[in-house]
């Protein structure tokens, strides 16, 4: 009996597909799950039939960046849990942020291009066919081509933020980004607090103090990045703030091969009643009987 919320597919930056996905975690006799990728829900349709021909309980989630004022290396990731995948204005939203990044890809490409590393017509037809194109598949590309011997020299020698092929990426702004995930009746979590950077428990409850103001649900308090003294930090945070927990593995198959669904890098435990405590707050926030 096992749960995990937040899991990626290859509609976004995952290597499995969705059936593939749904299969592995059968296999770890998990009973509830949610599919978030990276600012897509393509993925969701086919993941929701399959589960349910599975008897998997499925939660349509999705995952958002944030444009927000952090350290360099840090960035805010907000999850939409229990979405209506059918929302017009999320659908709109996301729809729009696919072409930015589409634009992203092709200027990365033209920078890579001017440097003297081309991609064949075939290989660019890939890569634009990608849902959610991101610097991962590009990434992914150098390496099949041979360019670079791994993903992450990818990053530093062309594609990373300091990187002659570098692109800024768009991003959503935090209100909007809560806002819209509220408009299709989902839960606004904040994704992994350990990316936003705090170096202290003040620096901490300061930057979640500060997106609680913005209207955010609950907080990613078991992950699998996350020691127990950041955990437990974090949950008592939201029994204070009474604010939703949640917990997932970040699982993202070959892109990130240390991180496995559930037990993540082999500590994480993410308790079942989560479920429970999700299923209640949803129901007092929008008058519904979720379960």
């Amino acid at each position: 009996m096992a749960i995990d919320l937040h899991l990626h597919t290859n509609h976004s930056d995952g290597s499995l597909s969705p059936v593939e996905l749904i299969d592995l975690l059968e296999r770890y006799e998990v009973t509830t799950f949610a599919i978030t990728d990276h600012d897509t829900i393509s993925a969701l349709p086919e993941s929701q039939d399959y589960a349910k021909a599975k008897g998997i309980r499925f939660i349509k989630g999705v995952e958002l960046s944030i444009e927000y004022a952090l350290p360099e290396t840090e960035h805010l990731h907000l999850l939409g849990l229990f979405i209506d995948i059918e929302e017009p204005h999320l659908n709109e939203a996301l729809h729009n942020l696919r072409q930015e990044r589409e634009k992203r890809a092709k200027a990365t490409i033209q920078k890579l291009k001017d440097l003297g590393i081309a991609f064949d017509e075939h290989q660019l037809h890939e890569l634009l066919q990608q849902e959610s194109i991101g610097r991962p598949h590009i990434a992914k590309m150098l390496l099949k081509n041979g360019v670079v011997q791994t993903v992450g020299e990818a990053f530093e020698k062309y594609i990373g933020r300091n990187g002659p092929a570098y692109v800024p990426k768009k991003k959503f702004d935090l209100k909007q980004a809560i806002d819209l995930i509220h408009q299709a009746r989902g839960l606004a979590i904040v994704a992994h607090p350990i990316s936003l950077g705090a170096g202290s428990e003040t620096e901490i409850f300061k930057r979640l103090d500060e997106l609680r103001a913005f209207g955010i649900d609950g907080v990613e308090a078991y992950y699998s990045s996350h020691d127990e003294h950041l955990t437990n930090l974090l949950i008592d945070y939201a029994h204070e703030h009474r604010l939703a927990i949640s917990g997932g593995s970040d699982f993202h198959g070959e892109a990130k091969k240390e991180i496995l669904p559930v037990i993540g890098m082999g500590e994480l435990c993410i308790p079942e009643e989560i479920i429970t405590q999700l299923f209640i707050f949803y129901n007092k926030k929008f008058g519904s009987n979720l379960l």
